[in-house]
């Protein structure tokens, strides 16, 4: 009958949309989650500990294990909300880790395809690299412009960037293995790659 295959259709879509709205709710409190837990925990942490970028590493293995558009939805969200919590220009976060997004993404699909814990070490160094490259490139020209006290590069300065290096890259080994100890979709040596 007509009125069942009505009824059937229109059930389906509001299935359809409750499921969508969830994924939504879902995915922004992560988001903020996220943020949250960088911000008021990790920055807070003694000893140089506080360089670790999780932000960052996060969204490297969402680039890897997901896709690019599901990485560049969540760096817009993660990008907007550090933009308002951290007292530096509005923005600046955003297209840091929007430009390092692009850029990972143009290696990852071009010299580390085997989704490998070398790759993800490989990929997240140098996503590291871009995104410090970036941020200091356009925290520079900002005081530049309004003839501020300009970024001093001296020792601590490498030493912190160096630190924040290492510390993304045992992050990396860490969210590597417990990935793999909790999912059938990862081996130790490769990764398959997960579409959302």
């Amino acid at each position: 009958p007509k009125n069942l295959k009505f009824s059937t259709r229109k059930s389906i879509r509001r299935q359809t949309l409750n499921n969508m709205f969830k994924k939504i709710i879902y995915n922004i409190v992560l988001i903020v989650a996220l943020v949250i837990f960088q911000i008021s925990f990790i920055n807070s942490l003694p000893a140089g500990l506080d360089n670790l970028n999780l932000i960052l590493v996060v969204l490297i293995f969402i680039l890897s294990l997901v896709n690019l558009d599901y990485a560049l939805t969540w760096t817009i969200g993660l990008g907007w909300l550090l933009s308002i919590f951290l007292f530096v220009p509005f923005g600046m976060h955003l297209i840091s880790l929007f430009l390092t997004i692009i850029f990972s993404n143009l290696l990852l699909a071009n010299f580390f395809t085997n989704r490998s814990l070398y790759s993800f070490l490989a990929l997240t160094g140098l996503a590291t690299i871009i995104y410090e490259f970036f941020l200091n490139s356009f925290n520079y020209l900002f005081d530049l412009f309004n003839k501020e006290n300009l970024l001093i590069i001296n020792w601590s300065f490498w030493s912190d960037k160096i630190l924040q290096l290492i510390l993304n890259l045992l992050a990396v080994v860490i969210l590597f293995y417990f990935i793999n100890f909790f999912s059938k979709k990862f081996s130790p040596t490769f990764l398959l790659k997960y579409v959302k």
